[in-house]
């Protein structure tokens, strides 16, 4: 999911109920205007720093407007999944078997895979955990993807420009990519 699409959902939420999304829109019409709006700049500080790289697979949502969306808070994990395009089977590995980070599973399933000579990592959303790394659903989201090394270092320097234009204060997010080098 492009972080824009993310941006026209949380607009659409705070103009309008939805039947989808009954716990998040109640929680975005209850915020005060001004932090919506500090909300929305952020995110837009985002997107057109995240233009800048081109890099396909899109990086975590700022922590600061993550934190003020509740995703952190776990208001209702399958909207915020929705909210976030997590397919719903990655969505349930997350709430119902407590997968709170990048497991042994995972790291397995990348020991079996095959990589071509450019491959050097692979790269997903910080707070994203799949049911597998292989997840099509995911893949085709844009949630997981394999990059070369001069992706990589791009990477690198799009994250250090986020934490200086977008700092933040939340401890468990020192990265906008869980990165795994497939390639020394």
């Amino acid at each position: 999911m492009e972080i824009e699409r993310l941006y026209k959902k949380i607009v659409e939420l705070r103009d309008n109920d939805s039947d989808k999304f009954q716990v998040l829109s109640k929680h975005i019409q209850s915020m005060p205007d001004d932090m919506f709006e500090y909300i929305l700049k952020r995110l837009e500080k985002q997107i057109e720093i995240v233009k800048k790289y081109e890099i396909e697979i899109r990086p975590a949502i700022d922590p600061f407007v993550s934190s003020e969306l509740g995703i952190y808070r776990r208001l209702d994990d399958l909207e915020l999944g929705e909210l976030l395009d997590y397919p719903e089977c990655c969505v349930k590995s997350f709430s119902e078997t407590a997968r709170y980070g990048i497991d042994s599973e995972h790291l397995k399933e990348i020991e079996n895979m095959e990589f071509d000579e450019e491959t050097y990592a692979v790269i997903l959303p910080s707070g994203f955990i799949p049911c597998s790394i292989n997840c099509k659903k995911a893949i085709a989201n844009k949630l997981i993807g394999k990059i070369d090394k001069k992706t990589y270092d791009k990477l690198l320097k799009m994250e250090e420009e986020l934490f200086i234009e977008l700092p933040h204060y939340h401890g468990a997010y020192d990265e906008y990519f869980e990165k795994i080098i497939v390639k020394k």
